[in-house]
């Protein structure tokens, strides 16, 4: 679990970094250095900042998830080494760029130096639906605060926090914000409330998510309804899947 949890902070944390309003047609890197990282590196590192990227010892799977920002059971098809094999990749580009600018430029690196391609697919799936708790929301509206979107863990308690967010946005924020598969499933916002939000959220993560928590910790559902006014329920929905149809192990050289 250790890896996998570390790998959705650093996707959470690198997906929440990089905003203002820059768009190209067809945008790319500035300059971009791909490599297979050298076995026994330890555990992967990433860092996200206004004009550069740089991932350490990151499995494919965790720059994919990066790159369409989606959790990682969102991600079919595809080879098994998707989570074994590592990668280094440092990368600039211009300061000011906006989030989904700076995946797209991550998924046309992918596609030039690793021949991906992939489709979308959406099927009805068994996902956890974000709803209204049985009392009022707690929500608090966003301002114009700049701050940068974060994720924190002391020990086993983790607290996260969105500064100018959607209820889709946060409901497609939680699965980034656990380890892979702890959910099992997708996360959709059927809340109906519009706006945005400053949202905070504290819970003790556990191995699994039927796993109790001593009190007073709150585990990431009961922090859902007490600090929030909201839960997270299982349901039937379309669920969009990013499907690999064909990706390449070893990147062309720089």
């Amino acid at each position: 679990m250790r890896n996998s949890l570390a790998i959705a902070f650093l996707t959470a944390s690198l997906a929440g970094r990089i905003y203002s309003q820059t768009t190209t047609a067809t945008p790319a890197y500035e300059v971009a250095s791909v490599k297979m990282s050298p076995p026994d590196q330890g555990r992967p590192t990433g860092d996200g900042d206004d004009g550069r990227i740089t991932l350490r010892n990151y499995p494919m799977l965790g720059i994919l998830a990066y790159a369409y920002n989606v959790n990682f059971d969102r991600i079919a098809g595809g080879p098994e080494w998707l989570n074994s094999q590592n990668y280094d990749i440092d990368a600039t580009f211009p300061p000011g760029t906006n989030g989904d600018t700076a995946r797209l430029m991550m998924q046309n690196l992918l596609a030039e130096r690793f021949k991906l391609a992939v489709h979308h697919e959406q099927k009805p799936a068994t996902v956890y639906a974000l709803v209204v708790g049985k009392k009022a929301p707690r929500l608090v509206k966003a301002t114009d605060d700049a701050a940068r979107d974060s994720c924190d863990r002391h020990g086993l308690l983790v607290t996260c926090e969105l500064h100018r967010a959607t209820m889709t946005e946060f409901a497609e924020s939680i699965p980034h914000w656990l380890s892979q598969n702890w959910l099992g499933a997708p996360v959709v916002d059927q809340t109906d409330i519009q706006g945005t939000y400053h949202v905070t959220l504290t819970w003790t993560m556990t191995n699994r998510r039927d796993d109790t928590v001593d009190l007073p910790g709150l585990s990431l559902f009961d922090a859902l309804e007490e600090q929030l006014g909201l839960k997270l329920e299982q349901r039937k929905a379309p669920v969009d899947r990013i499907v690999i149809d064909r990706i390449e192990r070893v990147p062309v050289a720089n």
